[in-house]
């Protein structure tokens, strides 16, 4: 298989095994969307950044779209806000980073806590617990 079809082939996996909504044809702005997520849970960007773990401009610059939000900002989002898990996935799609997947160990744990709302300590407790990286204090 050239590279093409691998990533066709992978596409067509994901699209099995998670919802359909995840995969709209329309495009979605990720900084519009992860504005209203903010908002549909009542915080702003200034009540993240000090748990967060990031410095200030830096997370401005990952939510006003200067700065592609990765994977572990994103996550430690999901984590502050207590998203859910179609809530995470959902965001991951729309900023174009990886899909949690639960036959990764470290994923199957933030799934987990996700879906069981864990706070920080108690999903860093986990995560040590299993011998996995802490996702908030690297």
């Amino acid at each position: 298989m050239n590279t093409e079809e691998i990533l066709s082939a992978l596409k067509d996996e994901n699209k099995r095994c998670f919802p359909k909504e995840f995969f709209d044809e329309e495009k979605v702005d990720a900084v519009e969307y992860l504005e209203n997520l903010l908002a549909d849970h009542h915080t702003t960007i200034r009540n993240l950044i000090p748990k967060i773990g990031y410095e200030r401009s830096y997370v401005y610059q990952m939510l006003n779209g200067t700065r592609v939000p990765t994977r572990t900002f994103l996550l430690r989002l999901a984590v502050l806000l207590k998203l859910n898990y179609d809530e995470t996935q959902r965001t991951l799609f729309v900023t174009g980073n990886k899909l949690l997947y639960a036959k990764i160990r470290f994923d199957a744990v933030i799934i987990y806590a996700l879906e069981r709302h864990y706070d920080i300590t108690e999903l860093e407790d986990l995560l040590q617990e299993v011998g996995e990286q802490s996702l908030f204090w690297r």
